[in-house]
């Protein structure tokens, strides 16, 4: 590492200076397309008292093909070593193969991922696939105000899909492995920001390593967790369109207790939920509350503190 200290670790610096982006985390052409988070009231619970993102890795997100290698990609790769020139090339060939799929599994582990909903307007479905009760909220932020806000060792960009069945991975990096979906879930438009293990100190490698949680009640669950500033990403708060009023409340105070929000009552009975066109039943700072329609049904406004 010395010997390179006056090249590679310059353009390692230059690199986080200029917010190198990755080639296997696409971006999106307007950064201020809005991303929305789905979750039930503990998970909420926890981010505000905790500040802290929750970024369990792949190998726990619940689905067994996360991170790993599609099938049309192995396919593809037994085809290859079945039309090898010479005995030499065949066995390369299944080396390089057997390597990477190792590879992938192994990373699964390693991958700490922040599943986002990359949509303009809340999705009433998200609520299905992402919550198990009335008792839940849904961030609204932005594309910019998420990135901007984690760390270096943290990349961020779209979710590609593609059929596992017969399709490949565009390289061989491994990223494309966590960075790609089977075309069953594209309907989650799902946008990602991953954290792995950093090779140096100067890509993040100290901090990463502060930021791992075991999970007291489960041994062995390692988490990501980074610290974020909620009042900077928080643009928007949506309550799920069946929450009680008790909940409402449990929400205001909770978000009071920690300086994220404070009450604004509305008027009128209006529920964000329902209209695609309003943008947020809480709105950040400076924001323009939204003006009531009378036909529709809205729970209560908050803006964030300022």
């Amino acid at each position: 590492m010395q010997m390179f200290a006056g090249g590679w670790k310059a353009d390692i610096v230059t690199m986080i200076d200029e917010k190198y982006v990755h080639p296997a985390f696409p971006q999106p052409q307007d950064q201020t397309t809005s991303l929305w988070r789905y979750m039930d009231a503990p998970k909420f619970e926890w981010l505000v008292e905790n500040q802290r993102l929750f970024m369990p890795s792949a190998a726990h997100l619940g689905d067994p093909l996360e991170g790993s290698t599609p099938r049309g990609e192995l396919e593809w790769w037994r085809r290859k070593v079945a039309n090898a020139d010479t005995e030499e090339h065949r066995q390369t060939i299944a080396h390089n193969r057997a390597l990477l799929s190792r590879f992938a599994e192994r990373f699964r582990d390693h991958y700490y991922v922040s599943c986002w909903h990359m949509n303009e307007h809340e999705n009433h479905a998200m609520w299905g696939c992402y919550t198990a009760q009335a008792k839940s909220v849904a961030i609204w932020t932005s594309y910019e105000a998420l990135q901007d806000l984690l760390p270096s060792h943290v990349q961020m960009g779209i979710v590609r899909y593609t059929d596992y069945a017969t399709g490949r991975l565009p390289t061989m990096n491994m990223f494309e492995y966590i960075m790609h979906k089977d075309i069953a879930y594209s309907f989650e438009q799902e946008v990602r920001a991953v954290g792995f293990p950093p090779a140096v100190p100067e890509l993040g490698a100290k901090q990463f390593h502060a930021d791992l949680f075991e999970l007291e009640a489960a041994p062995g669950f390692i988490v990501c967790a980074p610290s974020i500033d909620l009042t900077r990403l928080i643009q928007g708060l949506f309550l799920h369109p069946e929450a009680s009023p008790a909940f409402e409340s449990h929400i205001a105070d909770l978000c009071a207790r920690n300086g994220l929000f404070r009450r604004r009552a509305p008027e009128g009975t209006m529920r964000p939920y329902s209209n695609p066109h309003l943008r947020g039943g809480f709105r950040g700072p400076g924001a323009a509350l939204p003006q009531p329609i009378p036909t529709m049904k809205v729970g209560f406004l908050f803006q964030m503190q300022t």
